[in-house]
């Protein structure tokens, strides 16, 4: 006699159905934990995030705040209470009464500012003529002079130039006005050395001065000034470098002069 098999419901799972069930929950498993540890992470940093905007918005607010407010006003800047016995406060000086003290201030500090300085100013003499003169081998023109103004014993006039009796820096200053038809006219400022070290020249040009004139109308000055430092001993002259010269004699036009800086 034939047995019948066992039957379907009576046969268990097959080997391998449940492993192979398992394997495909674990995935899936962990993507969802990886979701949700994801969500978590955006979630609290969010949260952090407009945690920390809104405390800079509130310091922002408390800056802006303190600088619109006016400063404390301390114990020591407020003015003290006036009493019956206190002094009111001095007023400030009227300027006007300041006027006399400071003009005679003024006044009183005039004399001390005031220095004479030496000079000595020397006209042309209309009284006498030019004369010639010989000037590093060649004839040249000397003018006559005349004592217009001295002061002081820093300077004397002698033999038409200017001696020197004090030694200092001088401002020495010429004018000649020529009436001559020769084409240029000039002049020359010499300074005559007294002592004279080892192979110096005795006589040093200290200014030059040239001028242009018109045949038709000959009518020009020529005038020439500057600084130079002179010894006691040393004398200036002023020459013309022709043999004649028609020039004008009148103080007003024509004149040499110097007078002491330091």
């Amino acid at each position: 006699m034939v047995s019948a098999g066992p039957s379907p419901e009576a046969v268990g799972p097959v080997p391998g159905q449940e492993s192979g069930g398992r394997r495909l929950s674990w995935p899936v498993l962990l993507l969802t934990l990886a979701a949700v540890t994801s969500s978590s992470l955006s979630a609290l940093s969010l949260f952090h995030l407009l945690a920390l905007r809104a405390e800079v918005e509130g310091l922002r607010s408390e800056v802006f705040r303190r600088r619109e407010e006016p400063p404390p006003h301390t114990p020591d800047s407020q003015p003290p209470p006036h009493t019956p016995d206190s002094q009111p406060p001095p007023h400030p000086p009227d300027p006007q009464a300041r006027l006399p003290f400071i003009r005679k201030r003024s006044v009183g500090t005039g004399p001390e500012n005031t220095v004479s300085q030496p000079c000595l100013q020397m006209l042309a003499d209309s009284n006498r003529e030019t004369f010639q003169k010989e000037f590093a081998l060649e004839p040249h023109t000397g003018i006559p002079w005349q004592e217009g103004l001295r002061r002081g014993s820093a300077l004397e006039a002698e033999s038409d130039s200017i001696l020197v009796r004090e030694e200092g820096y001088y401002f020495v200053y010429s004018q000649v006005y020529y009436m001559d038809r020769t084409f240029a006219m000039g002049h020359v400022v010499n300074r005559k050395k007294r002592n004279v070290v080892g192979d110096e020249a005795q006589h040093v040009t200290l200014f030059r001065c040239i001028q242009n004139m018109n045949p038709v109308y000959p009518y020009n000055t020529c005038y020439t000034g500057g600084i130079v430092k002179l010894e006691v001993g040393d004398s200036v002259e002023l020459l013309i470098p022709r043999s004649t010269a028609n020039i004008s004699l009148d103080g007003d036009s024509t004149f040499l002069g110097a007078f002491r800086l330091v």
